[in-house]
């Protein structure tokens, strides 16, 4: 009977202290949007003051185009856990389409069916792949919920505003003839950079970032484009300074072009 009692004590024991220990780090659904259960950790337990910063979504989008979303932190605590999605202006709608990259997974559940999150807790930076709605969808919205720490650890809430580019890029206007990767510009670059290509048939692409080492650090597409000329922006806020290199291929050909990153 006491040794009963005393297994008994100590499930109850583990229980009061698992949420302390884990704070809630795998909640999905909580970034904050419209239809959404809250917002991450600030919904139940945390403190103001969170350090987490979005950098790679611009202020006016190309319709179709996809675009490298940055998560980082500016100071204090690695980020235990974060919840991020996109919507048509004020509204529930979601605003193209999320995928993940680099230490984020996506994720599906009543009222965030395209969502984003860690793929693992306390971690210091991540990407993912925003695509983009198409033309006459107008202005868009980013919101994301984190928290750092444990359960006690400092909360932020972001919500950030993209608006429909008004008129049709002209590299978009003639279809080309060749498979191109053009000079990246600005370059060298401080963080961003806009790296252009062109393919003269419809079909799948991908565009990927490496470092001298050979380890690839960012994609900035994977999926299927139409036949035109293209551009895609490139944040490196969490990357150091040095030579990098663009990677682009499709239907069984590649073109290396190299950028240069100061700090």
């Amino acid at each position: 009977m006491k040794k009963r009692a005393f297994y008994l004590t100590l499930v109850l024991a583990m229980a009061a202290i698992a949420p302390l220990a884990f704070g809630h780090a795998t909640y999905t659904g909580y970034s904050g949007a419209p239809a959404t259960a809250g917002r991450c950790a600030s919904s139940c337990h945390g403190t103001s003051g969170g350090t987490i910063q979005v950098a790679g979504l611009p202020a006016q989008y190309v319709p179709g185009h996809a675009y490298t979303i940055t998560i980082s932190h500016n100071g204090g605590l690695t980020i235990r856990q974060f919840n991020a999605s996109c919507r048509v202006g004020v509204g529930s709608q979601n605003a193209g389409m999320i995928a993940a990259s680099t230490n984020t997974l996506t994720y599906n559940v009543a009222g965030e069916t395209n969502g984003i999150h860690l793929s693992a807790t306390s971690l210091d930076n991540a990407t993912f792949l925003w695509t983009a709605p198409v033309a006459g969808t107008g202005a868009v919205k980013l919101y994301l919920a984190g928290h750092q720490g444990s359960t006690s650890g400092a909360n932020t809430d972001i919500v950030l505003t993209a608006a429909e580019q008004a008129t049709a890029i002209d590299d978009n206007v003639s279809r080309p003839d060749k498979f191109t990767l053009l000079d990246n510009y600005p370059n060298p670059f401080n963080p961003l950079t806009k790296i252009r290509f062109a393919v003269p048939q419809t079909g799948n692409v991908t565009l990927e970032i490496y470092d001298v080492l050979g380890k690839k650090v960012a994609t900035l597409l994977d999926g299927y484009i139409e036949a035109g000329k293209h551009s895609f922006s490139w944040d490196a806020t969490v990357q150091p300074s040095g030579i990098y290199f663009c990677r682009l291929t499709t239907g069984g050909k590649t073109l290396t072009h190299g950028i240069t990153l100061l700090k």
